[in-house]
């Protein structure tokens, strides 16, 4: 394997760096680094920008977009983008992800070693309970809902299920309904994608998808998303009659609509 610098006096076109085979074998050239195999000889000046890049993901404190990356690695965001999708590969069977979250990116353990990286940290895992799967659930794919449209889908009180989930910023008031009494409206927060590691509100699965789970399996997410008991000790709202289930067919809309 040969290497070819910019300091080389014998080269006036672009540095590339070169990765070397036998010649008439037949066989793939080995590459110098993870993914090169894929993409052929890279110039120098974007290899050292894949490291910026890289580095600069690793060092933030939260997700940081692409365009803010472009901006203090003083390179095209189109770049950026593409270098990050390529590091997003990359890291794909190892331990540590490159996630897309929120239109921004973020190095995450993987969820497959989450048992472990709890242990480690002692940290208990963050769970919700079914009255507030349920309320957040509505306001994710009914946004933006007043509290009486979000009691009226359960059938019972949903202000504690709220209140909760607005101070763990996962919803948000929006603004307020033009009708009487002008209601307050939720809809969902940047911290809700972010806890759910989606890139958007289209990527929600759709009713369908979980209508058509058995009854068994549809308990089992439940579960695992709630933890056992609601532990909300809720009352039911005025006229209600029985506590539905969102997710059971109450809300039609599809996701990523208003």
């Amino acid at each position: 394997m040969s290497t070819h610098g910019p300091e080389d006096p014998e080269r006036d076109e672009p540095a590339t760096l070169h990765v070397d085979g036998d010649e008439g074998d037949g066989a793939e050239p080995t590459p110098a680094f993870p993914g090169l195999a894929r993409t052929g000889p890279r110039s120098v000046s974007e290899l050292h920008l894949k490291g910026v890049i890289e580095s600069l993901v690793f060092v933030a404190d939260k997700p940081i977009a692409a365009a803010d990356i472009a901006k203090v690695a003083r390179a095209e965001t189109r770049d950026v983008r593409r270098l990050l999708l390529e590091l997003r590969a990359e890291y794909m069977p190892r331990g540590i992800h490159l996630d897309e979250i929120a239109g921004a990116w973020q190095f995450r353990s993987s969820a497959a070693n989450a048992p472990f990286v709890r242990e480690l940290l002692q940290a208990k895992p963050v769970k919700l309970t079914r009255a507030q799967v349920e309320t957040l659930s509505i306001v994710a794919y009914r946004q933006p809902i007043t509290r009486p449209e979000i009691d009226d889908v359960r059938g019972v009180d949903s202000g504690s299920a709220l209140k909760v989930l607005l101070e763990r910023n996962l919803v948000r008031m929006i603004g307020r309904k033009d009708e009487p009494g002008r209601p307050l409206l939720y809809g969902t927060t940047t911290g809700f994608l972010e806890f759910f590691g989606l890139r958007s509100l289209r990527e929600l699965p759709a009713l369908r998808e979980y209508t058509e789970l058995s009854p068994e399996s549809q308990a089992t997410l439940l579960r695992e998303m709630a933890g056992e008991g609601s532990g909300e000790g809720e009352k039911p709202a005025e006229g209600a009659t029985e506590t539905e289930s969102p997710a059971g067919g109450n809300v039609e809309r599809a996701p990523g609509t208003d």
